[in-house]
């Protein structure tokens, strides 16, 4: 039996088919997919796995490793900085000895292209002496993961799967087994045998991309190319291959980790020596070129390549209305960031991790650096301001499923000081950005089993906070009053953080109800063509018609919500709130 599915689904259906037992995660791009991919077969197949989405990786870490000691078959998965979350535990799980076996599976976003920083995993791995594997396609990460939970068992040690999003968000027919009845043997070793004047060592997706090149040049018997599957530890016959060559060009993303363990000075040609980027994906066009320039250099004919640009012409005169990111049509926390904007324009704005840093748009994000951070950063600027006498409007926001994760002793400690900041936890009821996954709010478990609801507002009040409210966003005069009330409350010596819960479900999962929506026709019909609610407001449910001088609403996309309104100067909600903005 065969499905068409994702890398993710694959690498959950090799953990299962091992005979997983036990399996932790948070929620991550570009590895969100692994955990409901076990849930499926758990439930398909009725099978005895514990599914669990933790509160961070940390959690998921320990978690898993626990069971790991207990003799049970684990698993913990994550993107690459979830990872760092886990470092604490991640440092002695490599030299603990282990009753059964525990695979983490790290997912990387070369490029990034939805995460902070690009980091290497396999370098890490490497560096602390655990065994880490680099799948080429879905259908091998679905072997690897396999082969590295029962290598894992049968060694006693703690092994590492390293996906990046290319392999994790790829489809592949992959064949389906019956639990333990999978014959995996690892897919490395020489797969184009040259003259030896050029080598190539590579891994993992940029290894598929760079055998689809030397195949399109016709240079399958100039260059020879060697594929590895397990970075570390190497393969002997690696450094044998390398020896062979007069030249060794190293592709693979997104560090030097096989670079930096071939380590054979100038013969190795890679990041160091300048002939691969130090930074970004390893595209198709990037690894075409590279290996042109390289094969050149070593006195091969290369055949000039003549791009195909007939698509990228055709659509130069397609008129497309440029779409940057942004929050969703109708997003409460769009109407939460104006409040925060209309209140104090000149406030600090520490932001967070989430699909709320899109409100770097609407001018009410300052700072996006990790999970948490928004409010250990309102309290650096609250102490800096204090020690200078002044009290500046400090207004963070965090979400409901980050304020879990790694909010909470922060924010005690910024009680416990007093640290005069107001904190918007902005409350959509899921973990949206990642795939509408469950916070500990929600009440129900990975599997969908219901279970006990931690409420936000009772961690508030345990931690002695005094100003608590909690709001609809879409109620934007109300929203601003209450930050105006939180700030006023700031200026009592003995104050500490000013907390504002703007609450209200995720539009993605729970859809706009009819009471909700409003009458649009009105702001098409009295625009006086000013443009400040595309400005100040921008949201994707409206544009500005050029030719007409009006705004237009988009209607596949505008879900009638009425908060555009607020951001109209002459309308009657945008008067009233101008006059609400005036109010000390």
């Amino acid at each position: 039996m065969k499905e068409v599915m994702i890398g993710n689904f694959a690498i959950a259906r090799g953990l299962v088919e091992a005979g997983l037992e036990l399996a932790a995660a948070y929620p991550g791009t570009p590895s969100s997919e692994i955990l409901p991919g076990i849930v499926e077969s758990k439930k398909r197949e009725k099978l005895n796995i514990h599914t669990e989405w933790s509160t961070n990786e940390r959690c998921a870490f320990e978690v898993a490793f626990g069971g790991a000691m207990a003799g049970r078959k684990a698993a913990c998965m994550m993107k690459q900085v979830g990872l760092n979350v886990a470092f604490p535990p991640f440092l002695h799980a490599y030299a603990k000895s282990i009753k059964g076996g525990f695979v983490i599976v790290s997912c990387d976003d070369p490029g990034p292209q939805s995460s902070q920083t690009e980091q290497d995993t396999r370098l890490l791995a490497a560096h602390f002496g655990i065994p880490v594997f680099d799948p080429a396609s879905p259908k091998e990460a679905g072997d690897i993961a396999y082969y590295a939970l029962k290598y894992s068992y049968e060694h006693k040690t703690a092994v590492i799967l390293r996906s990046t999003h290319r392999v994790s968000h790829a489809r592949e027919s992959i064949e389906l087994f019956k639990p333990g009845s999978r014959k995996v043997e690892l897919d490395e070793g020489l797969k184009y045998k040259g003259k030896g004047k050029l080598g190539i060592v590579s891994s993992g997706m940029t290894y598929s991309i760079t055998m689809d090149v030397i195949s399109e040049l016709g240079l399958e018997k100039q260059i020879s190319l060697y594929k590895v599957s397990r970075v570390f530890p190497l393969a002997p016959e690696v450094l044998q291959f390398v020896k062979r060559q007069e030249k060794v060009l190293v592709l693979e993303e997104t560090d030097v980790a096989l670079e930096a363990i071939l380590d054979h000075g100038a013969k190795v040609l890679g990041r160091r020596s300048g002939h691969v980027p130090v930074e970004g994906e390893l595209t198709y066009d990037i690894v075409r070129s590279i290996v042109g320039r390289v094969a050149k250099g070593q006195g091969m004919k290369v055949p000039e390549f003549n791009a195909d640009t007939s698509i990228e012409t055709a659509l130069k005169e397609v008129k497309v209305t440029p779409r940057p990111p942004k929050l969703c049509a109708g997003c409460s926390h769009r109407a939460s960031f104006y409040a925060m904007k209309s209140a104090f324009p000149d406030a600090i704005f520490p932001g967070d991790i989430g699909c709320y840093t899109l409100g770097t748009s609407l001018g009410a994000v300052d700072t996006c650096h990790d999970m948490g951070s928004g409010v250990t950063f309102a309290s650096g600027f609250y102490e800096t301001f204090s020690q200078d006498g002044t009290l500046k409007p400090i207004l963070a926001s965090v979400g409901d499923s980050t304020f879990f994760h790694a909010c909470l002793a922060p924010l005690y400690d910024g009680a416990l000081k007093k640290r005069r900041f107001i904190l918007v936890i902005m409350d959509n009821s899921t973990t949206a950005m990642t795939g509408l996954q469950p916070t500990p709010q929600t009440g129900i478990t990975a599997d969908g089993t219901p279970t006990y609801s931690i409420k936000i507002e009772n961690i508030i009040e345990g931690f002695g906070i005094e100003f608590l409210r909690i709001i609809d966003p879409y109620d934007i005069p109300l929203m601003l009053e209450t930050i105006k009330e939180a700030y006023k409350y700031l200026e009592k010596e003995s104050a500490g953080p000013a907390v504002i819960i703007a609450r209200r479900e995720c539009l993605l999962f729970s859809k706009i109800k009819d009471k909700d929506t409003r009458d649009m026709d009105r702001l098409v019909e009295e625009c006086t063509g000013c443009k400040l609610c595309t400005k100040s407001f921008d949201c994707p449910g409206s544009y500005f018609d050029e030719e007409k001088k009006k705004i237009c609403l988009d209607e596949g996309v505008c879900i009638k919500c009425g908060m555009c309104y607020y951001a109209c100067p002459t309308s009657t909600e945008g008067k009233s709130l101008k006059a609400l903005k005036k109010k000390k």
